[in-house]
């Protein structure tokens, strides 16, 4: 039998093999022929079977309960009584998309915020038509422009249509749907209360503190906004009503000190700010049964055409 030498001795090709297997080092050599001093044949080790795998964890519970401090979702398809979905006329009412948001009164007034800009001034609507009105300017910075174009309103469902300025290429205004926010009433004193969102923005943060008549107080922080002291009013665009658009003013003053930013606002004549305002809702979960936390949501101008877009979370 052909051989090969493991540590100085010859072995047979499977011994080495077993040996190895075995992990038992052999280094005496066997005797003569006859029966006696051979090596006996070792047995194999058998191998280990592999532990098992230990059983996958089992997937948390999805949690489908309403998160502490949220309320249910208001619906369309039931509004709440007085609420803008439930008797306001069918163009008026909170529309946003990934195009923009855009806020339209109940006598056409218009404020939006789209990919090219802000736009400001009012509709003309005939039925389910319609079209800007003369006085409509589209902002971007530093420059205003007249703006053209028209569209169509689905009552309740959406608003779509093109607008164009500046002798360019027309855009597309949507489509932007009809949202949840418009199913929910409200009342002056809904507004009440301190909203914020410096937990969100710390570049741009801002918290006011309203009290039941809509007077507030507040101030500003962060880099891209800058250290303002504010003040203001919030009222129901429609008094008594109970429709979701309110009409916000802001006044701003520098407050600045040796290590905090100038306040961004106060370059306006007078530091004031005006347009409309909404409670929004801000969803609390990843489900609708987990409910929703209410915002303070406002697009305002100031006279030389300076904006603010906030979104402001209502605090405990």
């Amino acid at each position: 039998m052909k051989q090969k030498t493991v540590g100085g001795c010859p072995k047979p090709l499977w011994m080495a093999a077993t040996v190895l297997a075995a992990s038992v080092g052999m280094t005496a050599c066997g005797g003569g022929g006859g029966g006696g001093g051979g090596m006996p044949m070792l047995p194999i080790a058998p191998i280990p079977a592999p532990a098992p795998s230990p059983s996958p964890s089992p997937a948390p519970a999805e949690n489908r309960d309403p998160v502490p401090g949220s309320e249910p979702s208001p619906s369309l398809s039931a509004p709440q009584p007085g609420s803008t979905a439930a008797v306001g006329n069918d163009s008026e009412g909170i529309y946003a998309g990934v195009r923009g948001i855009a806020f339209v009164g109940t006598n056409g007034s218009l404020a939006g915020s789209f990919l090219g800009g802000t736009m400001w001034g009012s509709l003309k609507v005939t039925g389910l038509d319609w079209s800007f009105n003369p006085d409509t300017e589209l902002y971007v910075p530093p420059n205003a422009y007249p703006v053209t174009g028209s569209g169509t309103f689905t009552p309740k469902k959406s608003v779509d249509g093109t607008y164009a300025y500046d002798n360019r290429t027309p855009s597309d205004v949507g489509p932007l749907a009809y949202t949840i926010e418009n199913a929910l009433a409200v009342s002056q004193a809904s507004m009440a209360g301190t909203w914020s969102n410096t937990d969100s923005s710390p570049s741009l943060g801002v918290t006011v503190q309203v009290d039941g008549q809509g007077v507030f107080t507040g101030s500003t922080s962060g880099v891209q906004i800058g250290q303002c002291t504010l003040s203001g009013t919030v009222a129901l665009a429609q008094p008594g009503s109970a429709k979701n658009m309110y009409s916000l003013t802001l006044k701003a003053v520098n407050a600045a000190t040796a290590s905090t930013n100038d306040c961004k606002l106060t370059p306006a004549a007078t530091g004031s700010y005006a347009g409309p305002a909404i409670i929004g809702l801000v969803p609390a979960g990843v489900y609708d049964s987990n409910g929703y936390f209410r915002s303070l949501m406002f697009l305002i101008r100031s006279n030389t055409g300076a904006t603010l877009l906030v979104n402001l979370r209502k605090q405990p």
